[in-house]
């Protein structure tokens, strides 16, 4: 498979972010210490500011790209950083204030609103400025003060932590959890830093334990405030979070309640599909509620005229027996952008209204290209018959498409027996017709998306013990 590229990166309006974060970390700093302005401090502060943050752009576009295909995601990104430096400032306030700093506050909002990747490194260049500030602006430049260290060695052992080793998660009752271990993380960074700085005889144990309970408490504190500032983000900057995606991969939520009024049998093929793309992604590492949300919806569009589909034709009336092919394919198709135009309509967010774009592809209907050639004489081009793409450009709506046709071929005709002829015969096809060429799915990955598809239906279609039909008679 090809390995996706990405394109549309509107660079003008990274520059003028870029630039803009540059000048206002500038004159936040130059602000917090306008007693000590003299020009090499302050030509200091802008090209510290400017190594920085063209560093966080170099590291972005090397490993994290996506981060800059919408613009929004650099806004968040960048709002986030301001806030997140704003409130180590306030260590300032009280002696042991810098103890109760959540220094991975940044790197826990940007995992759940823009990218786990950018959030450790985002959050990096947020301690980096803070530490660099507080040496920059003193009287006598050193490394021989306990803040200043831990600071910086808290800072990032935090943002390492929670960026790499907690992963996102959308049941908020597991960052609890994390907020306990992000402190008790930054307890022994506060323990270390008080250690490194003393003397063993002039310890004092009630400034220690101070020190550790601020510490402690700054894990609880930085989920606190994620919990505050991400929803208002999201509002702000239309990112979605993984809180986001929970609560749109649900059966009672109200358009898919709307579909099941409309299209029950549509809506029963997506809770199934849901159930097929949701294994196939967690056994390739993919996000999992991501991939639900995306399988709910991807048929929304069939709500407008649900008859047209086969899987809503109750009373055995096919309205496409009246039809011409070329009329029935149009209907067949305007399904996707139908179901568009609702996901717009409901906000569904950017990764949902890709999938529905994408689900189908560029595949053929075969099922009216083979009715219109009875028709004709001769070869008929099946161009016409195609949906209208794009190809998958993600890995979940490549699941999709994979998984929505086998789900729909072994509801039809699947065994036991024939389930792994079925999907293998549905995954040559779209690949003869490239449709995984814009996507970076490897053919390891398609591999195991077949066998968590098979196991999947093996599982629905597991066999039942025969009740036996016996009148039981007795005294009660």
């Amino acid at each position: 498979m090809k390995k996706k590229r990405i394109n549309n990166i509107n660079w003008k309006r990274i520059y003028v972010l870029y630039i803009a974060a540059i000048i206002v970390f500038s004159v936040l700093a130059i602000i917090s210490n306008r007693d000590m302005l003299t020009g090499p401090r302050v030509a200091v502060q802008f090209a510290t500011t400017a190594m920085l943050m063209l560093s966080l752009g170099l590291y972005t576009y090397v490993t994290d790209r996506e981060v800059l295909e919408r613009t929004r995601n650099t806004m968040a990104m960048f709002t986030t950083m301001i806030v997140s430096y704003l409130v180590i400032q306030l260590y300032s306030v009280w002696d042991y204030a810098i103890y109760l700093v959540p220094f991975s506050m940044c790197a826990l909002i940007l995992s759940l609103i823009v990218s786990g990747k950018s959030g450790f490194f985002a959050n990096f260049v947020v301690i980096t400025l803070c530490f660099m500030e507080s040496i920059n602006w003193q009287t006598n430049a050193s490394l021989a003060s306990e803040y200043i260290f831990y600071l910086l060695f808290g800072g990032i052992v935090e943002a390492v932590y929670v960026s790499f080793v907690l992963g996102k998660h959308y049941r908020r009752i597991r960052y609890l959890s994390v907020g306990l271990l992000v402190g008790f993380i930054s307890a022994i960074c506060a323990s270390i830093s008080y250690l490194m700085f003393q003397e063993v005889e002039a310890l004092q144990w009630n400034e220690y334990f101070i020190r550790i309970g601020c510490a402690f408490a700054s894990g609880t504190i930085g989920v606190m405030l994620m919990f505050m500032l991400v929803p208002l983000f999201e509002k702000i900057f239309n990112v979605v979070s993984v809180f986001r995606f929970a609560e749109i991969a649900s059966s009672d939520n109200s358009l898919m309640r709307k579909l099941y009024e409309k299209a029950p049998g549509t809506y029963n093929h997506s809770l199934t599909v849901a159930t097929y793309v949701e294994a196939c992604a967690m056994a390739i590492g993919e996000s999992a509620i991501m991939a639900r949300a995306a399988a709910y919806y991807h048929d929304i569009g069939k709500m407008k005229n649900p008859s047209y589909f086969t899987e809503n034709q109750f009373s055995g009336v096919n309205p496409h027996d009246s039809m011409t092919p070329e009329a029935s394919v149009s209907m067949i198709k305007s399904h996707v952008t139908q179901g568009l135009l609702i996901a717009k309509d409901y906000r569904l967010p950017h990764e949902v209204q890709s999938a529905i774009a994408e689900h189908q592809g560029s595949m053929p209907i075969k099922y009216f290209y083979l009715k219109a050639q009875k028709y004709t004489d001769g070869k008929l081009p099946y161009d016409g018959y195609c949906y209208d793409g794009p190809k998958p450009k993600g890995k979940i709506s490549a699941i999709l498409m994979i998984c929505d046709a086998s789900e729909a071929a072994l509801r039809a005709i699947g065994t036991r027996e024939n389930a792994e002829k079925i999907v293998n015969d549905i995954i040559m096809e779209r690949l003869m017709f490239d449709q995984f060429s814009e996507c970076d799915i490897t053919m390891k990955e398609i591999d195991i998306i077949k066998s968590t598809i098979i196991t999947t239906f093996s599982g629905i279609k597991h066999k039942r013990v025969k009740y036996p039909n016996v009148d039981l008679v007795g005294d009660k």
